[in-house]
């Protein structure tokens, strides 16, 4: 993997994306694109669950598999419910290093981290409780909107061995006996804007490059029961370097528009500070000079127009099962301004509670633009101030090949639709509802269907929504007893 130094100059001129003159993207001179790599590496990563809700802890690794470059990350969580920032720090990987961290539920109900890697961080420690967030739903438990959700992990940039260069990054972050420094100029100078290749290669850094793995564990020990997989590896080639300061230095709204597609953000609800980028929707493949063209990059290659998995309940067995519904992609479409919400009463798209950033649109609160893949046609309400998509039509089949097709009795809802609300959503089988503890206990985003068969399998058609479907991802989470002994298995949703 050479560094082409020629490349970096020539991409001086192109350094600043157009109308953002303060902004920390730098432009690769190639031209890129963003897929997803079945084979597990790539520059970004998405852990479609997390969860710290009853006795569960999840245990996350993040594998830098490339050994002759470090990695610059930005790790955020976000809330199950509506996709809200809850916890977001950086983490500075060495070559063939390994980052590991273990998710749990403190005194106070809230989602804590721990860690005792070596490896360094931005902040220096990041282990700390969920608590100093201020941009949840106050209406709602601020502890239990912090215990589910999902993680996104982004390469802002790799980190390179350039002796040439007094304050040398490299050398901070590599480790010496098992141990990174974790200290000097280097690493002190990265409060700083990196808007230039010039910039950048003075900090130690260069464009991102693939070689990034993650791998979860989900852990009940009360149960003795664990779910495990894999994060989704989002892969680009020619990536743009987007390493912005772990601050809270303030950006104009106005200044956001080519930096994010997050609704909330674009039109002010949310006044936009450094720690917010970059996100998922952040101009990251060479070329690529808007968020919302990025956005729809990304969700085009997680779109599926079906999602199909198992489900097993046999109370001989005390079998139970939770399947996940995660859209990583939906909040840069559709969001929620709280404040414009004045209750759990279903609302408009027309209200200002309902804030799209769709083609052509920034952000307005009103009814926008048709979207590819959320829009007023499959996202109309607001139930309980979670979002939700509507009319999900789905069939259930025994083991036995019985099937029908006829919409099944929804809890909560109605008998002839099916609403994933939430954008971790969590959906239990034949449960009784959504208050009984289920596979994962989840709350947050929580839906219960029930079908007439105890074991089988269902096949939902997201193509009926939109036609070139919706960005989900996600399991089916399947616990069952053997007597005294517990067991977890997860099985990833396929698709037609």
């Amino acid at each position: 993997m050479k560094r082409n130094v020629i490349a970096l100059g020539v991409a001086s001129a192109l350094s600043v994306l157009a109308g953002n003159a303060f902004a920390a993207v730098v432009a690769n001179p190639g031209s890129g694109a963003t897929t997803v790599n079945s084979d597990g590496l790539g520059n970004q990563l998405v852990f479609p669950y997390f969860t710290t809700q009853g006795d569960n802890a999840t245990l996350i690794n993040i594998v830098n598999t490339d050994t002759q470059y470090g990695k610059a990350l930005k790790v955020r969580f976000r809330g199950a419910g509506n996709s809200d920032d809850i916890y977001d720090f950086q983490v500075l990987m060495s070559p063939g290093d390994i980052w590991t961290a273990a998710v749990t539920q403190d005194a106070d109900g809230y989602s804590q981290l721990a860690t005792s890697d070596k490896t360094c961080t931005i902040p220096a420690s990041v282990n700390a409780s969920f608590k100093n967030v201020n941009r949840l739903d106050s209406t709602k438990d601020t502890a239990a909107q912090t215990r589910e959700g999902y993680i996104e992990v982004i390469n802002m940039a790799d980190i390179v061995d350039n002796t040439t260069v007094t304050t040398d990054l490299f050398s901070r972050v590599k480790h010496v006996n098992g141990v990174a420094p974790c200290s000097g100029a280097a690493i002190e100078a990265l409060v700083n804007d990196i808007t230039n290749t010039t910039a950048l290669t003075a900090a130690g850094l260069a464009f991102p490059t693939s070689g990034l793995a993650g791998d979860w564990i989900i852990l009940n020990q009360a149960n003795t029961a664990a779910w495990s997989g894999s994060a989704l590896a989002l892969v680009t080639t020619n990536a743009n370097a987007v390493f912005f300061p772990q601050t809270d230095a303030t950006y104009a709204s106005a200044g956001t528009d080519n930096l994010t597609a997050d609704p909330v953000l674009v039109n002010g609800s949310v006044p936009s500070v450094s720690f917010d980028f970059p996100d998922l929707s952040t101009p990251y493949a060479g070329g690529v000079t808007s968020a919302v063209a990025q956005r729809d990059q990304t969700t085009a290659q997680l779109a599926t127009t079906s999602v199909l998995n198992e489900y097993v309940t046999d109370d001989t067995i005390a079998a139970v099962t939770d399947l996940l519904f995660s859209q990583p992609m939906r909040r840069y479409y559709v969001a929620i301004n709280y404040a414009g919400v004045a209750s759990s009463a279903a609302v408009s798209p027309a209200s200002n509670a309902f804030v799209q950033r769709n083609l052509g649109q920034l952000g307005a609160s009103s009814n926008p633009a048709t979207s590819n893949y959320y829009n007023v046609s499959n996202v109309t309400t607001v139930v309980d101030r979670v979002i939700c998509l509507r009319s999900v039509a789905f069939r259930a089949w025994d083991r036995e090949e019985t099937t029908t097709s006829t919409q099944f009795v929804i809890s909560p809802g109605v008998s002839t639709s099916y609403n994933i609300c939430g954008e971790a959503a969590v959906t239990s089988i034949n449960n009784g509802g959504v208050t009984t503890g289920s596979a994962l206990d989840a709350s947050v985003a929580r839906n219960n269907i029930e079908v007439p068969y105890t074991d089988g399998w269902l096949d939902f058609n997201l193509g009926a929504a939109v036609s070139s479907g919706l960005p989900v991802i996600g399991a089916s989470f399947m616990r069952a007893s053997n007597g005294a002994v517990n067991y977890g298995f997860a099985f990833p949703h396929k698709s037609r």
